[in-house]
């Protein structure tokens, strides 16, 4: 039975005994009976001699147990309170689509953590091309001013002593290097990421899903097949090179 005041969303005590009765919120002071399917609205809210007579027909509000008593009147009667959540879920695909949304997260990251790999050390490059280019326009001023080769060697070295060429150098360096180790951990993630797709698009194509998500789970899952004879073809699988623009 609904135990809960349709005006506030107050909680109380309905038992089956209180069929037919009139009375008032306690919080709201609005006007309910008691039905089969529970509290109802009854016309406009009437006057309480006291507040706490204002449902003493109905048992008075429920006695508070365990985590209740932990609660607020303002958190059991939230907007959330009535939810069915199991309900929810399941309405929104349950286990596959969480192993989906999953694997998908997985996916996405993994893809890109190469990528970003390629980037780091195209940046790290970038630096040190960056000196040459700020050292190459220092020389033709030198060169302008016909500075001896002397010169312009030492006044070279002192260019690059004090920007940390050799600094700059051991990033790009390390960066490639990084790039290379943490190959594996992408392809482990992105096994995984594979793994929970797959494991979701299957549970996608069960007959009691909508043909939508049928439709989604058959045509996810004939990617990745794809997808993944097409790595071990090309040798991705079994130890190849890694991606464009590593060293």
């Amino acid at each position: 039975m609904n135990n809960l005041c349709p005006s506030c969303q107050a909680l109380y005590n309905v038992r089956p005994k209180d069929v037919g009765r009139r009375v008032t919120c306690k919080k709201c002071r609005a006007a309910l009976v008691v039905t089969d399917a529970g509290l109802t609205l009854d016309g406009p809210a009437a006057p309480a001699d006291r507040p706490e007579d204002a449902f003493a027909g109905v048992g008075g509000p429920p006695r508070r147990r365990g985590r209740d008593r932990e609660r607020s009147p303002r958190a059991a009667a939230g907007p959330l309170a009535g939810v069915d959540w199991r309900q929810t879920f399941r309405d929104l695909g349950g286990v596959p689509t969480l192993l989906f949304a999953s694997g998908a997260f997985l996916v996405i990251v993994f893809l890109f953590q190469p990528l970003i790999g390629v980037a780091a050390v195209d940046r790290a490059r970038g630096a040190a091309e960056r000196l040459d280019l700020d050292w190459k326009v220092k020389e033709r001023k030198l060169r302008k001013e016909k500075k001896a080769e002397d010169d312009i060697s030492k006044a070279r070295e002192e260019f690059y002593k004090a920007q940390g060429k050799d600094e700059v150098d051991e990033g790009a360096a390390y960066e490639a290097v990084s790039a290379r180790r943490s190959r594996w951990l992408d392809l482990y993630g992105l096994m995984f990421g594979f793994l929970l797709l797959m494991a979701g698009s299957v549970g996608y194509t069960a007959d009691r899903t909508s043909t939508v998500r049928r439709i989604l789970g058959t045509v996810v899952l004939g990617a990745q097949m794809l997808i993944v004879f097409s790595m071990f073809a090309a040798g991705g699988g079994c130890g190849g090179a890694g991606p464009k623009g590593l060293p």
